[in-house]
């Protein structure tokens, strides 16, 4: 009450030196109106002084009570604030504060000039033409070298606008609507060439020494989150990317591919799949299950918790042989399938102790914008806890990393293209060429035969088309190689128990 009688009495003495030449009715209107607000911003004040004290109400009257004299400051501020308010940014505002108070980086608002990129991001599908491609970073840029000024498409999926309008994987995107794609980070490149289905962008293409521009109409294009292929005649490799609206299918549909290419072990890469729809990832999980507990979830009202058991929709032979890569990138819903498949019994987990997000987040509309909001936990078939510990892996295997000592040595060999310079001396990507590549700069990089290793080989895979480059490495991928040779000794010991319903049960012992 001091500091209030303090600034009220600070306030009247300026106004008054402020009005010393007003007339007198000037000055008596502006202290009632000093005196008012003052009152006014007193009792809001003590009101929200009153609430902080008296926490043991009920949380829809604090919200109550706390709602009014927020509308009571709200209202101050707009018969007195000196120019214009943006009201809807106001809101955006008040709306995002709401959140971040909350102390949970799981729980946000998304205003409302952010929400396209965001829906696309968790529903896996957007207004666009259905390519991959690649760009240098503009700080990265060799004005000698044209490949690194302009977009470079990778990939062409089939039966999309672009495949029908003829482009193709090496082509290179010079310009987007007539605009130069010479300064363009590859995110504006993407802005730009994502839109409204049914809506046209243009695109200036260069191929060899031709160039033309095409107009090509947008659609509804669904992210691919599943990449696969045979490694050997029966080893397959499966990379979910992440856990859309759209992947159950598109694992489904892989999963009977790989079948019937002989499939009879599968490496299931998870690392850096930052989870995603729940629903999708547990109904993927039923596809290799049975007759186990998947997931058990815990909401703020316990009458809401559910504990969620396969059922009997297995489509993958229970005797294919399952190993899942994992790593710190591994979070969500890809842990909720790894502790799943692991503690069922049906896969063995390589790699690092995931990262740890045991907690799960409905996502809905909300005005223009999108909430986020974190309403339950969940642990694993075991019991054990997710959030915070992760998912640790049953066979550690380490990355390679860069180390901090060894930065300094790895940027300059890449800005000087010391791993480029020789594989346009030495073509072939072969095992021989690669350790050719660390012997020679084993002494003098100041890196780790691994990291050399790696250099090289990563410079050789940036040569190959996407159709070219294989998904699975089994020589210098530390994980994938470790899961493959376990794959190929893995012995399985089947025993029979009794089932309640059918008197069998198979029961594997890793």
């Amino acid at each position: 009450m001091k500091k209030l009688v303090t600034i009220f009495v600070v306030l009247v003495l300026f106004a008054g030196l402020l009005f010393a030449n007003g007339t007198p009715e000037e000055q008596q209107q502006f202290f009632e109106n000093l005196i008012n607000n003052s009152q006014q911003a007193s009792a809001g004040s003590s009101s929200r002084i009153s609430s902080s004290s008296s926490r043991s109400s009920t949380g829809s009257e604090i919200i109550s009570r706390d709602m009014a004299t927020l509308e009571r400051l709200y209202q101050y501020v707009e018969r007195n604030f000196l120019y214009d308010i943006d009201y809807d940014a106001v809101y955006e505002a008040m709306a995002t504060a709401l959140f971040d108070a909350l102390g949970d980086k799981y729980t946000y608002y998304v205003a409302s000039d952010e929400s396209d990129d965001y829906y696309e991001e968790v529903s896996g599908t957007y207004g666009g033409l259905g390519i991959y491609f690649s760009k240098s970073y503009v700080d990265y840029q060799d004005p000698e070298d044209e490949s690194t000024l302009y977009a470079h498409i990778t990939q062409v999926f089939p039966n999309t606008p672009s495949s029908r309008a003829g482009l193709k994987a090496g082509d290179y995107i010079i310009a987007i609507n007539g605009e130069s794609v010479v300064e363009m980070e590859a995110t504006d490149c993407a802005k730009l060439m994502k839109g409204e289905p049914g809506t046209s962008v243009e695109l200036t293409i260069r191929r060899g020494e031709m160039e033309f521009t095409l107009s090509i109409v947008r659609e509804i294009i669904t992210v691919p989150t599943v990449e696969y292929e045979m490694i050997d005649a029966s080893t397959a490799y499966l990379r979910i990317l992440e856990f859309s609206s759209s992947t159950y299918n598109a694992i489904s549909d892989a999963l009977d591919d790989l079948a019937e290419q002989g499939m009879a072990k599968l490496i299931i890469d998870l690392r850096d799949n930052p989870g995603g729809d729940v629903d999708a990832t547990l109904a993927i999980a039923d596809l290799f299950i049975s007759d186990s507990t998947l997931l058990s979830i815990s909401y703020k009202d316990s009458s809401k918790d559910v504990t969620y058991v396969a059922t009997d929709n297995v489509t993958v032979d229970p005797e294919v042989e399952v190993a899942i890569l994992i790593n710190g990138g591994t979070a969500s819903s890809a842990e909720i399938f790894s502790s799943a498949m692991r503690d069922s019994g049906r896969a063995m987990l390589f790699g690092e102790t995931s990262y740890g997000k045991g907690v799960m987040q409905v996502i809905s509309s909300f005005g223009d914008g999108y909430t986020s909001i974190t309403t339950a936990s969940f642990v694993g078939p075991s019991g054990k806890t997710i959030h915070g510990d992760g998912v640790a892996p049953d066979v550690e295997v380490k990355e390679v990393y860069v180390l901090e000592e060894e930065m300094d040595a790895y940027t300059a060999m890449i800005n000087d293209k010391v791993a480029a310079k020789f594989v346009d001396e030495n073509p072939d990507f072969t095992d021989e060429n690669i350790q050719r590549f660390v012997s020679e700069n084993l002494e003098t990089s100041g890196l780790r035969e691994e990291v050399l290793r790696l250099v090289a080989r990563n410079e050789y895979l940036s040569r190959l088309t996407y159709d070219e480059t294989p998904l699975a490495d089994i020589v210098y991928d530390n994980g994938c190689k470790a899961a493959y040779e376990y794959l190929q000794t893995w012995e399985r010991e089947v025993t029979s128990t009794t089932n309640s319903t059918d008197g069998t049960k198979k029961v594997v012992n890793f």
